[in-house]
């Protein structure tokens, strides 16, 4: 059924609260011809007679007096309509955004931009999800998810977009007993005198780990390894051994805090990368800002944590968050 001619029943309305067409085109300020087809039009789409023309004045028959009772309540409801339309407009526009994050980042500064996200400016419908960077990267492809913070920078995939956020160091943690022994010594050394805590292969940061201690050419006997940083650090803060982590995976698990002491990854050192991925084309405009806001709560919340729990790294703290050299940030393939 096709839409009302509002305007039609309006000038049917004057008609009959006037009495006659010219009456109504003078307050309408319409001509007498205009008036004439716009009461024909009303009367189509209500397929009634509206008034009695063989009387003068006009007289409106019984569906004309209904529809001038009613047109008053039809206008302000329309008015109301169109009210809340603006409104609308002016109001940030909400958008489905599934997100995939990497655990490290889920537990700390997730929560912080997830409701920054739905909250705030860019006002978004998130459905988030946590895990492994592997698994986020597969969910990318097959369109379960559309953006990953990630550590892999997917570099073997194509038809993505990134948008670096930040880079943190590598340290040791130990347990405090031994800080004062460990501080300074090669690593080949200290791993020699005690067990390694690794991340699982299977996750990114294990993976990274590992390649670095093939590039430095130092085999060390895999006993235990852990798919999260909680996990990890818990074993070493229990005196089980030392790991290789970074300054997020720390606030992750800062439960075990007090029992560790963080120190310089002996020389040569290393560092890793969280990026915001997304599907080329499919969030050129959104991209940028999820960015800015993750950047934002990394250099507000996590930035004076790492630099108060980590006084030896308080000068390099803001660096870890990237700078945009120029205002096309994103890196396509």
């Amino acid at each position: 059924m096709p839409l009302p001619d509002l305007y039609a029943l309006e000038v049917a309305a004057t008609v009959i609260q006037e009495g006659s067409m010219s009456a109504a085109a003078a307050q309408l300020g319409l001509t007498q011809s205009a008036v004439s087809q716009a009461m024909k039009r009303a009367e189509a789409q209500v397929e009634v007679t509206l008034v009695h023309r063989d009387r003068r004045p006009l007289v409106p028959t019984e569906a004309g007096r209904v529809l001038a009772a009613h047109i008053h309540e039809i206008a302000v409801r329309v008015e109301r309509a169109i009210e809340d339309i603006r409104a609308a407009a002016s109001r940030p526009e909400h958008q489905d955004l599934r997100l995939g994050m990497v655990d490290t980042f889920a537990s700390t500064v997730g929560p912080l931009l997830i409701r920054d996200l739905m909250e705030g400016s860019i006002a978004l419908r998130v459905t988030a999800f946590s895990g492994l960077a592997h698994a986020h990267a597969d969910a990318l492809m097959r369109h379960e998810i559309d953006a990953a913070i990630s550590s892999d920078l997917m570099d073997e995939l194509d038809g993505l977009t990134r948008f670096p956020l930040f880079r943190e160091p590598f340290v040791l943690v130990c347990p405090a007993p031994l800080a004062e022994s460990l501080n300074g010594r090669p690593l080949r050394d200290v791993l020699l005198e005690h067990r390694l805590i690794r991340y699982s292969a299977r996750s990114h940061m294990g993976m990274q780990i590992e390649r670095h201690l093939r590039r430095l050419r130092i085999e060390h006997e895999q006993v235990l390894s852990f798919d999260t940083s909680d996990s990890l650090l818990a074993m070493v803060a229990g005196g089980v051994g030392v790991a290789i982590t970074t300054p997020l995976c720390l606030a992750q698990g800062a439960m075990n805090r007090s029992a560790l002491v963080v120190l310089p990854l002996p020389s040569p050192g290393f560092s890793r990368e969280l990026t915001l991925i997304t599907r080329r084309d499919e969030f050129d405009t959104l991209g940028p800002r999820i960015a800015d806001a993750a950047r934002g709560m990394l250099r507000r919340h996590m930035v004076p944590q790492i630099a108060a729990q980590i006084p030896w790294l308080g000068e390099l703290a803001d660096e870890m968050v990237w700078k945009p050299p120029a205002p096309d940030e994103a890196q396509s393939d």
